[in-house]
């Protein structure tokens, strides 16, 4: 048993030394590396290389917050993007190579739908659900799974519903329990009125980065009068028209998933297209917005109550009224992106150090080591795993050496979190790096914020 643990903690320390190449073929003619440049509209992929339980602990309930899959541009974002192509489209004249299949290009990007990308990735994590934590599921009644109502959030959570029906080869078929309306405030839905919405931050940070790149393309393309707000959109087209062309297993394309405006920036042009969308989710509804993480409380306190098996303690949310079911094994909650980051804040995920938050003026020096970084974060498809295991004999390390915590004859419950198989470090609640387990009690204790219903932050999102 003692080379057990010994292994156990050689393989969480030296992770990365054995690791495979995690990035999986998103069906992209699309170098990987540009790929992870594309912020919160990257294809899904792991940040790190699950880590199973220890020996002697056991996972008896698991909670997913999950993204929904990779999508058309939303209708918001959308008028910007056609509206930047047609200046290029309607130039005088294309004076590089790069430029000329404009002549005869057509705008034609769907709005808000899944594409079918997306919805492999949320059957592939039900499939990957499934497998992981196939013990755990005895049965249909042991799963429950929400859906905040929007079409894309709702088919994601099917198509996970399906892909764990099929990991199982039929014998566990769940559906989508509940789905909650976002026409009011829900714990699946940042809703923050009085919140900013980061336009400020972005607008600093388009300023900062893409005169250059808009000066560039106008001399390229004479008469375009492209400005530096266009620049973001020409960019975007990159992933969004690239990503639907995609060749998933079920429905391989003969056409190239690439499109030709990737093709019209330069390598060095795409970390700050990358650093938008980290200043974007840090000022949204991150830490660097005062009514941001409080839009995550609401989920913060459904998870205390499930992990502890207790009623709901809750005042920022208006389904209260709704099933809240508990003592169930398996959870799984569908969502978008900026609840996410909200309740990454509102839980003390992914903790800057002073001095080194997304900055909007600059870009960061240490690039590669930065920990606010939106494609690890929130990629399309990504989900935050929440296990609780019970523990019996189990080492851990602490300043005295190796210590055995709990007794044969009775177990301890611990806590450890992963977003996007990356394990979380969990220091805020007494963990140690390299293993990232804290007790209920203590990571229960350390959601001061979320307890406390955001120490009156939430009475601001509307006074």
């Amino acid at each position: 048993m003692c080379m057990a643990f010994v292994w156990y903690n050689i393989l969480v320390n030296f992770n990365s030394l054995f690791r495979r190449q995690l990035a999986p073929d998103a069906g992209l003619d699309v170098p990987i590396r540009i790929q992870r440049y594309w912020g919160q509209y990257s294809p899904y992929y792991p940040a790190g290389e699950y880590v199973p339980a220890p020996p002697g602990c056991n996972v008896t309930q698991v909670n997913i917050l999950h993204r929904h899959g990779a999508r058309y541009p939303s209708h918001t974002d959308a008028p910007q993007y056609e509206a930047a192509v047609s200046k290029l489209v309607q130039a005088d004249k294309y004076k590089i190579p790069e430029l000329k299949f404009l002549k005869n290009y057509e705008y034609a990007l769907d709005e808000d739908h899944l594409i079918p990308l997306g919805e492999e990735q949320s059957w592939e994590s039900g499939v990957e659900a499934h497998e992981r934590y196939t013990k755990l599921v005895q049965g249909v009644s042991d799963v429950f799974v929400r859906a905040s109502d929007m079409e894309r959030v709702v088919e994601s959570a099917g198509n996970w519903t399906r892909g764990f029906a099929d990991g199982s080869r039929g014998k566990v078929k769940p559906s989508v329990d509940l789905l909650l309306s976002e026409k009011t405030n829900n714990t699946l839905n940042s809703d923050c009125p009085n919140a900013s919405e980061a336009e400020e931050e972005m607008a600093t940070w388009v300023q900062r980065f893409a005169p250059p790149i808009a000066e560039r393309l106008n001399e390229a393309a004479s008469g375009a009068n492209l400005s530096k707000d266009d620049v973001f959109g020409l960019m975007a087209m990159c992933p969004f028209e690239s990503m639907p062309h995609a060749r998933v297993r079920a429905r391989a394309r003969k056409s190239k998933a690439h499109s030709k405006f990737c093709d019209l920036f330069a390598e060095d042009e795409w970390p700050a297209f990358e650093y938008h969308g980290d200043v974007e989710k840090y000022y949204k509804t991150g830490p660097g917005n005062a009514l941001g993480p409080v839009q995550g409380v609401g989920y913060v306190n459904e998870l205390l109550a499930r992990l502890t098996g207790s009623p709901i303690q809750d005042h920022t949310q208006h389904n209260a009224s709704l099933p809240f079911p508990l003592h169930k094994r398996v959870y799984a909650d569908f969502t978008h992106e900026n609840l996410m980051v909200a309740v990454y804040a509102a839980m003390g995920l992914f903790n800057v150090e002073e001095g080194k938050a997304p900055n909007p003026r600059k870009m960061p020096t240490n690039w590669e080591r930065r920990v606010w970084r939106a494609s690890r974060m929130v990629p399309f498809s990504a989900r935050m795993v929440v296990e609780r295991l019970e523990c019996g004999r189990v080492r851990v390390e602490d300043d005295e050496g190796w210590v055995v915590v709990g007794r044969e004859v009775e177990t301890e419950t611990f806590v450890r979190i992963f977003v996007n198989d990356a394990l979380q470090p969990l220091e805020f609640c007494g963990a140690k790096e390299t293993e990232g387990m804290c007790r209920l009690d203590a990571f229960v204790k350390s959601q001061e914020y979320a307890r406390r219903d955001g120490n009156g932050d939430f009475g601001k999102c509307y006074s």
